[in-house]
């Protein structure tokens, strides 16, 4: 396009902006200019609008996201262009809308698709269409990208008190709160947070999660919305994915998550952010760049690095052994007293079946039994680290010489 061309799209830009045509008609404009397709998206590549001129390019991708190959356009950068080859005929070429401070510099993204055309027959429209795009999204949602912004960072720091305050003021920024949260420390290597946000943002998708645009320390954050404990689960499996793939794509060098526990109230999920930051310094240190540690997993060794006290110390306890204490209770076993023993003999099942007077393979079943009681693996060095100090703990506080309630 001529320079009198690029200055007559940015007049009609202009125009529509200012008639309140919106972004619908800006991306109408932008196909029209280049006789392709064009399709527009929020800055978590959500679909904003599609648009076809006259050499629309056929069938286009949902979203330009999986495109970007490792090689995120740079956020805040302006101008910035990604390209992708989407088939053996088209092209796509892919540019930022400029956004406010309070949403990294990003308002979303503009797509073209187009057959056989050079960058620089594109380009220049691109970055017109995409400026006047962010404008025209900074101006319409911009009070609220700033009132979300501001409400998880109160959310984060535990500000609020009660649930009633905590659900109006998300439904004033147009939050949808899900029943409970479990939150997810992203450490990236090799990119800067902002860059990959969104690219995280993606792969976790399918879970429903929000990466909300806060500061957090380097990371980046993500909320997985849980209604029960065994979404926990799930989202632990997506983080995981996101921290294969990542790597493996090129987006970074590598990829470490630490997810906090699963709080049953909203309220919580400052909490939550504590325990996912305390799960990635301790998981990264424990097991190594690439890892992915719950809270859950960290067991007595959060404990220690916090400088737990006693009553916390107490907590851990009862919450690994009450387990095992409720079913010796409700089936008349002798679960507890078996695994105490077992320890105290150093592990060896030959003397603690002569000690109980039951065969060796009695002792075999019951150790069994009491590994998926406490969700446990009693030959893993953590886990067993785990047992042997609640049950020192217990013993220590305890009201007779058996250590049992």
């Amino acid at each position: 396009m001529t320079a009198d061309e690029i200055a007559q799209l940015a007049e009609r830009a202009a125009r529509i902006i200012t008639g309140g045509g919106g972004i619908k008609a800006l991306a109408q404009l932008l196909a029209d200019a280049v006789d392709g397709s064009v399709l527009m998206e929020d800055e978590q590549w959500r679909h904003l609008a599609l648009a076809e001129g006259a050499g629309a390019a056929g069938t286009l991708p949902a979203s330009f996201a999986p495109f970007l190959n490792g090689a995120p356009i740079t956020q805040g950068a302006d101008g910035a262009i990604a390209r992708a080859r989407i088939d053996d005929r088209i092209s796509a070429f892919c540019a930022p809308m400029p956004g406010s401070p309070d949403s990294d510099g990003v308002a979303g993204y503009v797509t073209v698709f187009v057959a056989g055309k050079a960058a620089s027959a594109v380009s220049a429209a691109l970055r017109v269409v995409a400026g006047a795009a962010g404008v025209e999204r900074v101006r319409r949602g911009g009070g609220k990208s700033q009132a979300r912004r501001a409400f998880w960072d109160r959310v984060l720091s535990g500000g609020y008190a009660d649930s009633a305050a905590l659900k109006d003021d998300a439904a004033a920024a147009s939050v949808t709160l899900a029943p409970s949260y479990v939150a997810a420390l992203f450490d990236v290597e090799g990119a800067s947070p902002t860059a990959v946000r969104d690219t995280i943002a993606q792969a976790l998708a399918a879970t429903d999660a929000v990466c909300p645009p806060v500061p957090a320390g380097g990371h980046v954050l993500a909320l997985f919305g849980v209604r029960h404990q065994a979404d926990v689960a799930r989202a632990r499996q997506a983080a995981a994915n996101a921290v294969r793939d990542l790597p493996a794509q090129g987006v970074a060098r590598s990829v470490t998550c630490g997810i906090g526990a699963h709080h049953a109230d909203p309220l919580d999920v400052a909490q939550s952010f504590k325990e996912a930051r305390q799960a990635l310094v301790l998981g990264r240190r424990l097991r190594g760049r690439g890892s992915v540690t719950t809270y859950a997993e960290l067991g007595v060794h959060a404990l220690l690095h916090a400088g737990a006290d006693r009553d916390a110390f107490a907590r851990f306890a009862d919450a690994t052994i009450e387990p095992l204490v409720a079913y010796d209770r409700k089936h008349k076993t002798d679960l507890l007293k078996t695994l105490r023993l077992f320890f105290e003999v150093g592990e060896n099942v030959k003397e603690a079946a002569e000690r109980l007077s039951v065969h060796r393979h009695t002792i075999f079943y019951r150790l069994n039994q009491i590994a998926q009681i406490l969700k446990v693996d009693l030959n893993n060095p953590d886990d067993q680290l785990g047992v042997r100090a609640a049950l020192a703990i217990r013993q220590m506080h305890s009201d007779d010489d058996r250590g049992l309630p």
